[in-house]
């Protein structure tokens, strides 16, 4: 049991580690809502920049020369102007690439605006790091505040550290032991701020995962295929998609004669089974209590019809039992309807549902199917 638990547990840190480490492994819809989490705190911390930006102005009269003032403030200048186009940006682009380019913006404009500092500003009398060498760690720091891959993570913070590392050449302290001793302190906040972004995240899927999957099949849930719609592109939806319905027969008989676990037991095997038969590109959904959606294209309603009939025959074949070892019989019926041009894929289930019906009424353990005319 001891043994059996520490291999559960590996398991569970390795699927953890590839969930978090880069987006391979995240379904459309989950990157579409954590792009919606990346843009939330893009305008918050775009806000607060743009805002610490001119305040800081009172820091340079105090510790830069006279002569280099209006440089520094041309610079502060353009860096405002940068981050209110970011904050603009965010509110009106909401697609993936666009929230992940923004918030990567977040964390370019004030290390350019570092660097430029750095090198404008004359190393008399240390000027060049008074007021600024806080920028790099201020930026590790809020790193951890995305929801970032440990990829992107890493990227962004392998960046700072190199812009840490160039400014000891600019002050001629490379390689002294303050120099390395800071470099190790942003590194060391880096890793923390990884690790942040690995909890942050691992936690955003597990609560997306609660609220959008079937918690008994691990299939998709009914709200969750609605949204799935919804961010789908129009050429993703075009047809040819088939569009099927399942219904398992007798579901309830089963549960009232062998009861809820054994009917839990069925639900759980015949997820696994849809997803063995389903292509990759297959959506499939727990649609109501024991009914399931599957989404199938590009296809023909004569290969749609033949991976029904695929699923309806493992169906049967399944081999079920009860507590007491007795045999339980599962079959399946099956309503299809292809996707019309022009037409909402609600039209598309509805008429699927009709042909799950006169399946129904045909005897059960069959399949209707229709094409788009």
């Amino acid at each position: 049991m001891k043994t059996s638990s520490l291999q559960d547990l590996k398991t569970l840190s390795i699927a953890s580690l590839q969930d978090t480490f880069s987006t391979r492994y995240h379904s459309k819809d989950f990157s579409f809502a954590r792009s919606e989490y990346l843009r939330v705190r893009i305008q918050i911390i775009a806000l607060l920049f743009a805002l610490l930006t001119p305040l800081w102005a009172v820091m340079d009269n105090l510790a830069l020369p006279e002569h280099t003032l209006n440089h520094v403030l041309l610079l502060r200048v353009v860096m405002f102007i940068g981050l209110v186009a970011i904050l603009l940006a965010s509110r009106f682009k909401r697609s993936n690439r666009s929230s992940l380019l923004l918030s990567t913006s977040i964390f370019v404009l004030p290390a350019l605006f570092y660097a430029a500092v750095l090198v404008y500003l004359p190393n008399d009398g240390n000027y060049s790091l008074v007021g600024y060498s806080f920028i790099p760690y201020l930026l590790t720091a809020t790193l951890g505040i995305f929801p970032f891959t440990l990829l992107e993570s890493f990227g962004i913070g392998l960046g700072l550290l190199l812009l840490q590392f160039c400014s000891g050449f600019v002050d001629g302290t490379a390689f002294s032991p303050r120099a390395l001793q800071d470099l190790w302190l942003l590194a060391a906040l880096l890793a923390i701020a990884m690790t942040t972004n690995h909890f942050q995240l691992g936690l955003l899927l597990r609560l997306y995962r609660q609220a959008t999957h079937d918690p008994l099949t691990g299939l998709l849930n009914r709200t969750a295929l609605t949204r799935h719609i919804e961010h789908q592109t129009p050429q993703e939806l075009m047809p040819p998609v088939a569009v099927m319905l399942l219904d398992l027969d007798f579901f309830k008989q089963i549960n009232d004669q062998h009861g809820h676990s054994v009917g839990d037991q069925v639900l759980k095997r015949f997820a696994l089974l849809l997803k063995k038969e389903a292509k990759q590109q297959d959506v499939i959904c727990r649609y109501g209590g024991e009914e399931f959606l599957l989404l199938s294209g590009p296809c023909t309603v004569e290969t749609a019809t033949a991976q029904a009939e695929r699923i309806r025959e493992a169906c049967h074949q399944l081999r079920l039992a009860n507590m007491d070892g007795d045999a339980v019989s599962l079959t399946v019926s099956i309503g299809i309807s292809m996707l019309r041009h022009g037409e909402h894929l609600n039209d598309a289930i509805q008429r699927a549902d009709q042909r799950l019906y006169q399946a129904k009424r045909a005897g059960r353990n069959c399949i209707m199917a229709g094409t788009a005319t």
